[in-house]
């Protein structure tokens, strides 16, 4: 699960980095794609843990609490990382 997250800020380093507006537009888009195959992943995620409602032991409290708040880091920088799209788009030359 981690790998998309480093794969994210690698493309948004990238996209911070490239002055060509061309190939920010393509670099943005490849991670608004990896973004949202996150979100899928994430929601996947859900399935498996509300069907065990009753099997609730300490440790699986403890392991779905791990996920929800890997999951709002995850929210977190991918608003972070929208706030720069925004950004680099009025960065760059009309």
């Amino acid at each position: 699960m981690m790998g998309n997250m480093e794969k994210m800020q690698q493309q948004m380093d990238k996209i911070q980095a490239t002055t060509d507006s061309r190939e920010r537009q393509k670099l943005m888009q490849e991670h608004m794609r990896t973004m949202q195959e996150n979100m899928k992943a994430m929601r996947g995620m859900d399935a498996p843990m509300m069907s065990n409602h009753q099997g609730m032991a300490g440790g699986d409290m403890m392991k779905r609490y791990k996920m929800m708040s890997m999951r709002m880091d995850m929210m977190q920088m991918m608003m972070e990382q929208m706030m720069q799209h925004q950004n680099a788009q009025e960065l760059m030359p009309k």
